[in-house]
């Protein structure tokens, strides 16, 4: 395969990881019926009489958003749980693309429980619909001011989705395995907030929109791109292409010194370019239009 000519400039020291794309994270967004509210990209436990998932204005940190999740069971309804899941709902499936390869989930959460209840997140990653990666993190004391949470995905490859579960019940699978049971010891509350891919959110700043870690020019590109790093650390560079389905399609290692590489196997299309060394990596899209 042939790959891009690159110029590599070498600029200003910073420090970021990748970010992949979590809906709504921050539980920023809901739809409104006329008697309740679903947070967008969200499946809940909501039906009629039953309203467990509802927006708070209880959020963290402060300086970021207006809203979080909050998740209460109702056991007066035939000890129904409450919980969140990534849409499309049902047993985990692929429900949101990623692009990367994170290795951890972060977020805040609280946790008001009763009769030793056990609060339940899991992450899982898939790679064209199998699982390749999970991560769980259980809770039975109170957290009554917002803590963060950092849950580690076990070791895998690639992957290009995910789904999420958040509980204020311990989850476990029917004896078909065909979906959740859940079994709440009582009226527990979790609030639930700015979810994220390996870093914490700290403030609106540190969001991945607000960083530049380096620039592709031009973009639109055809034959040739020039990148742009913004580092002083005197080391060597990976650069990793993705296509839009999150595959690896180019991988390749980068010097310091400016350098100029050919083109032109990738077909016309959307691609995120990573580059990353031991230090930092970072991610910027890339259109080749010819």
């Amino acid at each position: 395969m042939k790959k891009f000519t690159i110029i590599l400039t070498v600029l200003i020291a910073m420090t970021i990881k990748v970010y992949a794309q979590i809906p709504n994270s921050g539980f920023e967004n809901w739809n409104t019926f006329p008697s309740y509210m679903e947070p967008q990209g969200w499946a809940t436990t909501n039906s009629s009489g039953m309203y467990t998932v509802t927006r708070s204005t209880d959020h963290f940190p402060i300086s970021v958003g207006n809203y979080s999740a909050k998740i209460e069971c109702d056991t007066s309804f035939n000890n129904a749980c409450a919980f969140v899941m990534t849409v499309p709902a049902g047993d985990p499936q692929p429900a949101f693309s990623i692009i990367g390869h994170p290795t951890s989930f972060t977020g805040y959460y609280k946790f008001l429980p009763q009769n030793n209840d056990s609060m339940f997140i899991q992450i899982q990653l898939y790679l064209n619909g199998s699982s390749v990666s999970l991560g769980q993190f259980y809770q039975t004391s109170t957290i009554s001011n917002w803590t963060s949470f950092n849950i580690p995905l076990s070791i895998y490859t690639s992957a290009n989705s995910g789904s999420i579960v958040i509980s204020t019940s311990n989850l476990i699978h029917s004896s078909n395995l065909s979906d959740y049971i859940c079994r709440p010891r009582g009226n527990s509350v979790v609030y639930v907030d700015n979810l994220n891919f390996d870093n914490l959110i700290t403030s609106v700043q540190e969001q991945p929109a607000k960083k530049t870690l380096f620039n592709l020019y031009p973009n639109p590109a055809s034959d040739i791109v020039t990148l742009n790093i913004d580092n002083t650390i005197n080391a060597d560079f990976t650069l990793n292409i993705y296509n839009v389905t999150g595959e690896l399609v180019s991988s390749e290692t980068l010097r310091q010194n400016q350098q100029q590489i050919n083109i032109s196997d990738l077909s016309n299309g959307i691609y995120m370019v990573e580059i990353k060394s031991k230090e930092w990596n970072g991610k910027q899209k890339l259109i080749i239009q010819r």
